[in-house]
């Protein structure tokens, strides 16, 4: 059996938060790797891309290459509600390249993109979509903090979670950092409207086996 994925990080010298997507990036595909370790008849196989070799010219040629079947994506950067950039580009619209995601459950850290280009995603057959319709704040200073929250969503599904209960177990991990009395009230407050803005759209119940391929 096989886990595709693909990892998009926006780690541009224009990106002002690069080293937390960086962080984000790396810490998916060692999650990746230990899932894969872990299942002795599981092949994990991480296509990872950053800014100096993502447009969005060539993000269909990359996705054609895993969008055939089921397949875990993960993107981390900046957003609005129509479309995700990396070093300044918008790379996935609603417009022009939705479509290749196809077959995949796509899991974000990036502000707005649980809105229409969501809805866009899942009408164009996304097994889901997780992330956020409102901002996804980055306090300063606590990279590590913020990485690890995100990372309790992916940590859940690889333990074998629902998507919906992992989605449950993000909130709680926001829910821990808001009640957190070590961080700063603003770094706190942050965190809330984060969980607050957690969306989740289209199959809930799917797990990642469902990911699986033979």
């Amino acid at each position: 059996m096989k886990l595709n994925s693909v990892i998009l990080a926006d780690d541009s010298e224009s990106c002002d938060i690069a080293n937390l997507f960086v962080m984000m990036k790396d810490s998916t595909a060692q999650l990746l790797e230990q899932y894969a370790s872990s299942h002795g008849n599981i092949d994990a196989e991480n296509h990872i891309y950053s800014s100096e070799t993502i447009t969005k010219q060539n993000l269909s040629e990359k996705l054609a290459l895993v969008n055939s079947e089921n397949f875990l994506c993960c993107w981390f950067g900046h957003g609005t509600d129509e479309s995700f950039c990396m070093n300044g580009e918008n790379v996935v619209t609603t417009t022009d390249n939705h479509y290749v995601f196809s077959n995949a459950l796509v899991y974000t850290f990036s502000c707005l993109n649980g809105g229409k280009l969501a809805d866009v995603l899942i009408d164009n057959n996304a097994k889901a979509f997780v992330g956020y319709n409102g901002n996804a704040n980055c306090p300063y200073g606590i990279d590590d903090v913020t990485c690890g929250i995100a990372m309790s969503f992916l940590s859940s599904l690889l333990g074998g979670k629902t998507i919906g209960n992992a989605v449950d177990d993000l909130k709680t991990s926001y829910e821990d950092a808001i009640f957190n009395k070590a961080l700063e009230p603003f770094q706190r407050s942050w965190f809330q409207e984060n969980r607050d803005n957690v969306t989740l759209k289209g199959d809930g119940t799917l797990t990642i086996d469902n990911l699986l391929i033979a």
